[in-house]
C-alpha cells in the first residue's frame, strides 16, 4: 500500500493521518475507510487521494471516523 499525502494545516496533520477520511485532490470527493484506493472512486481517474481531517461545524473539534456517529448523534442531536 502506498503512503498517501496529507492535505491539512500542519497542526492537524497527525489527526488527518488517523482520521480514516480521504479526499480526491481534483474533485473534492470525500470518503472513509478505504486506504487501499489509489485514485478517486468516482471512476473519473482523478488524482491520488489524500488524508483529510473532518472538523465538527458546531464545536470545531476533530472527529475521527470511529467517533463520527457518536459525536454527531449524541452531542449535537437536533430537537
Amino acid at each position: 500500500m502506498t503512503n498517501l499525502k496529507v492535505f491539512s494545516p500542519e497542526h492537524l496533520i497527525r489527526d488527518a493521518e488517523e482520521s480514516g477520511f480521504f479526499q480526491c485532490q481534483e474533485c473534492g470527493l470525500v470518503w472513509f475507510g478505504r486506504a487501499d484506493i489509489e485514485e478517486c472512486p468516482s471512476g473519473l481517474q482523478h488524482g491520488m487521494p489524500v488524508h483529510v481531517v473532518v472538523l465538527c461545524r458546531r464545536c470545531d473539534k476533530v472527529v475521527p471516523i470511529e467517533d463520527f456517529e457518536n459525536h454527531l448523534g449524541r452531542k449535537h442531536k437536533v430537537a
